[in-house]
């Protein structure tokens, strides 16, 4: 296995073992209106409409067949909501939304460049956030938020799904970017900034997908391991039909799965089965903990633990070893 260089893998190693700092790609729409709830409820697999101000819950936007047009972060202010998306996809998400408004009261807009946004990773992720803001957050529910002041700076605190243990996001107004990367920085030697692969890595270990690779309009979200974020007892929404039918009979065509290799999985590559192809590889990388590891579709009577399949590409064939997520 290739050998990574303590630099290379320090923000790695701090966020599995203790805590650092990331700064995310993400998307962020402002939603305000009396019928932001509502409307979001009738377009997205969770249930949303009991939400109250500073709390909040994922979700996934389906099409009319089902399949992943985003998976949202929901955060419920006095004047409507956050919504957190995938990054480079808010116009999208926007454009979405507004097909469906008619008339409700719920206003759409882009906001990512209103923001700056910070993510604390790691198992002392809480005892940082509780040093830098004074605020105790180990009891703070998924995906809710409060009003924190952390560098000196108001930031809105949300706790999210974690990749390694915990996880807390830190939005920003954009004007104190500059100044929360040199405090970030300052503390960098203590607490390290993981790099872009850095944070691959750790998505592809958790079983994390992300836009444009796992979350995208070929699949539907109990292909792609999103069952925890679909109510089936909620009332209709946008795809619910095809989703509902699917669970019903069992009929998940495909699932997204780890693997495994002694050589490296390049994205795009066919999964085979006795030469006939089951799935693809939809994201890999070189894990300093667990070697070469991907994520990956395969059909669902192939989706099974320690089983042996053969990943192809233009470079040849290697075999991979299926495994469960989180990698372990």
């Amino acid at each position: 296995m290739t050998q990574f260089s303590d630099k290379k893998t320090a923000g790695y190693t701090a966020a599995k073992q203790s805590v650092a700092f990331a700064f995310p790609k993400l998307g962020i729409i402002r939603a305000r209106g009396t019928d932001t709830l509502d409307l979001l409820n009738r377009l997205s697999t969770n249930e949303l409409s009991k939400l109250q101000p500073n709390q909040g819950a994922k979700t996934v936007l389906t099409s009319d067949k089902g399949r992943i047009v985003d998976v949202l972060t929901v955060i419920v202010n006095n004047a409507g909501a956050l919504l957190l998306c995938c990054a480079n996809n808010e116009q999208n998400v926007v454009s979405w939304l507004r097909k469906y408004t008619i008339m409700d009261d719920c206003k759409v807009n882009t906001s990512t460049d209103e923001f700056c946004a910070l993510e604390i990773h790691g198992p002392e992720s809480a005892s940082l956030i509780q040093e830098l803001s004074g605020e105790t957050l180990l009891d703070l529910p998924m995906s809710h938020w409060r009003n924190v002041t952390v560098f000196g700076e108001s930031a809105i605190l949300l706790r999210q799904p974690a990749m390694s243990e915990f996880s807390f996001l830190l939005l920003f107004d954009a004007s104190q970017n500059e100044a929360i990367h040199a405090k970030c920085d300052e503390l960098a030697t203590e607490v390290p900034v993981m790099t872009a692969e850095d944070y691959e890595i750790l998505r592809i270990e958790a079983g994390m997908g992300t836009f444009g690779a796992e979350l995208t309009d070929s699949y539907n979200p109990l292909e792609a391991g999103l069952l925890h974020l679909v109510n089936f007892k909620k009332g209709c929404y946008i795809g619910q039909e095809v989703i509902a039918r699917i669970d019903s009979y069992n009929k998940v065509k495909q699932r997204i799965m780890g693997f495994t290799s002694a050589t490296q999985l390049p994205m795009g590559s066919e999964i085979k089965v006795d030469n006939t192809v089951v799935g693809k590889i939809t994201s890999s990388v070189l894990s300093p903990e667990f070697g070469w590891i991907a994520l990956g579709y395969i059909r669902g009577e192939h989706a099974h633990p320690q089983s042996v399949v053969s990943v192809e590409s233009g470079d040849g064939s290697v075999e991979a070893v299926i495994v469960g997520m989180p990698f372990e």
